[in-house]
């Protein structure tokens, strides 16, 4: 095989030419690209990956990486994340079990198996997820899990299945206890949830698919395009997108770039999460399904256990549940006793737990003494969506706009309560300056009001409200519900 030098960059050169190259060989090899922000880190890596394997001189690293075998494989699981937890975005496995188990449950026949691809599964904590899920919502029908990996050592701990708490940071106890066995420090997962997974490498640039990846209901694709160049996120999205079975969704992560600008799919927005599908056409289209403003609802959900929290808890954002009851202040207190900030904070953890009734409660107290916060508005115009109430909801995002017109959630409530009540114009304006103030702020900004999700994310549920507005002309009548 010849390999050419990969031109140098004047925004970070290589050290030396030998790293260079092996950074050549892995882009030739399995696609992974080294843009110039990753080339520390990349060289990082090979240095790592030459002390534990005992290589003097980057020469050596560049014949071994050239060999394949174990030099590549042990370069491949330090330059990519192999760190993974379980339920990771817990949001999509909230629709999966909620929406889809019910509906395929009804609608397929008694032999129809389910099919769930876990791409890039790093030592399985995805799949097992999905196992967790299945049996825990008493799917009665077969079902198929499939675990891939480009790195062979990363399917050999998966097939162990043994993991740190860390692993299982976001799991309640009573569901550790259930699936897994303690041993030491390490847990191990129950052999019943291994009767339906298997582990297989694939690369997912190899020019022809494999058979067993094929006909999938659902396929996680999460924080795996990161590493791959444009063409290759193309290949790879249209790859996974022709994997599916008619109705099948694929779900990548919320680092990853979304399709939407790079292969014709449907796209889909849930709540808290976006899913995509085959397009019927040779363009992307939208379609949002439920509540397309759960803006309040964060991707990590917190607990519903927790009754009240201290003001240093509000404010440092800690494990409430580790919060000692003596110490805890009731939420009506709140914002008598701190600031708008805090009562911000409240409001939104409240929401955070599905306690709208008292979330409302803090907003309006707040709100009494706090006027001119234009996200105490905000919480009161998305609690009032969430009720139903979209004149209540309409009225609301208007003053937070009145207050703070760059509030960019804002505009996005303003445009949703004006869909409800029958206002398309209004609602495109809406969208429309949501989606500019978006522009301006770019695709890494930090959005206020918008419970941590991304730019892009929000850009496209913009996007999707402006074009069922565009297609319907009035109240979105495509919207899934």
């Amino acid at each position: 095989m010849t390999v050419s030098d990969p031109p140098e960059s004047k925004e970070r050169a290589w050290s030396r030419s030998e790293f260079m190259r092996v950074a050549n060989i892995v882009h030739e090899l399995a696609g992974i690209s080294f843009p110039p922000n990753r080339r520390a880190s990349a060289e990082a890596g090979m240095q790592r990956v030459m002390k534990k394997l005992g290589i003097t001189e980057p020469v050596g690293l560049e014949i071994g990486v050239s060999r394949g075998g174990a030099v590549m494989e042990a370069l491949l699981d330090d330059l990519t994340i192999g760190e993974s937890y379980f339920f990771r975005e817990p949001a999509q496995f909230r629709f999966i079990a909620d929406e889809l188990l019910p509906q395929w449950s009804a609608e397929w026949p008694l032999d129809r198996q389910i099919k769930i691809w876990s791409a890039g599964c790093a030592a399985g904590q995805e799949a097992y997820s999905a196992a967790i899920m299945l049996r825990e919502n008493k799917w009665q029908k077969a079902a198929r899990i499939l675990g891939t990996d480009i790195s062979e050592g990363r399917l050999k701990d998966a097939r162990i299945g043994d993991y740190s708490k860390w692993s299982l940071r976001t799991l309640p106890q009573e569901t550790i206890a259930r699936w897994f066995t303690q041993k030491g420090a390490r847990y191990q997962v129950d052999p019943v949830l291994k009767q339906n997974v298997e582990f297989s490498v694939i690369n997912l640039l190899d020019p022809e698919p494999k058979p067993e990846s094929m006909g999938q209901d659902v396929i996680f694709c999460r924080n795996v395009l990161i590493y791959f160049e444009l063409s290759a996120i193309a290949f790879i999205a249209e790859r996974l997108l022709d994997s599916l079975a008619p109705g099948g969704w694929l779900f990548v992560g919320a680092s990853d770039p979304h399709l939407a600008e790079i292969v014709p799919c449907e796209v889909v927005l849930l709540p808290g999460a976006t899913g995509y599908r085959k397009s019927a056409g040779s363009v992307t289209t939208f379609a949002l399904r439920q509540a397309p403003l759960t803006l309040l609802i964060p991707e990590e959900r917190k607990p519903q256990s927790v009754v009240a929290y201290t003001q240093h808890d509000i404010a440092a954002g800690t494990d409430f549940q580790m919060t000692p009851p003596e110490h805890r202040i009731a939420s009506d207190d709140v914002a008598a006793t701190s600031g708008p900030a805090e009562a911000v904070a409240l409001a939104r953890l409240l929401a955070n737990e599905g306690r709208l009734e008292e979330a409302g409660q803090v907003c309006a107290s707040a709100l009494e003494l706090f006027p001119d916060q234009a996200e105490l508005h905000l919480i009161d115009a998305i609690l009032g969506g969430e009720a139903g109430r979209w004149k209540d909801s309409e009225r609301a995002a208007r003053r937070a706009i009145y207050l703070d017109r760059a509030l960019v959630v804002a505009h996005v409530a303003l445009g949703d309560a004006q869909v409800r009540l029958g206002n398309p114009a209004g609602a495109r304006l809406s969208f429309a300056n949501a989606g500019a103030l978006l522009d301006q702020a770019g695709d890494d900004a930090e959005i206020r009001g918008s419970a941590g999700m991304s730019a892009e994310r929000l850009l496209d549920l913009v996007r999707a409200h402006l074009s069922l507005l565009d297609s319907a002309g009035s109240i979105p009548v495509s919207v899934e519900r």
